[in-house]
């Protein structure tokens, strides 16, 4: 994480921004490395019975739609690599 906005003990919600990502040591690019502390233990947040977020009021949504818009098209013209077979990863090595 490139800096931190939250202080430890924090009451966040959904939405909140806790931090900016960044690029540090060895990485592929910006990421954020989500950990999760249940008392003093660090657990697997997907295994952690979460509060349910409130959904978006309705009259909230047309607003909130048009305004990622741009963004969602943006992420939706992203073009992934195809998956490459393990054969090929390994003759692209030389092995």
């Amino acid at each position: 994480m490139k800096k931190q906005k939250v202080k430890r003990g924090e009451f966040v919600r959904q939405g909140d921004v806790i931090g900016w990502i960044g690029m540090t040591g060895n990485t592929s690019g910006p990421h954020v490395c989500y950990r999760f502390w249940k008392n003093g233990r660090q657990v697997d947040p997907l295994r952690e019975e979460l509060p349910k977020a409130e959904p978006l009021a309705e009259t909230l949504q047309p607003k909130y739609f048009e305004y990622i818009d741009s963004i969602k098209d943006q992420l939706d013209c992203i073009v992934f690599p195809e998956k490459v077979t393990e054969e090929e990863d390994l003759a692209s090595l030389g092995e």
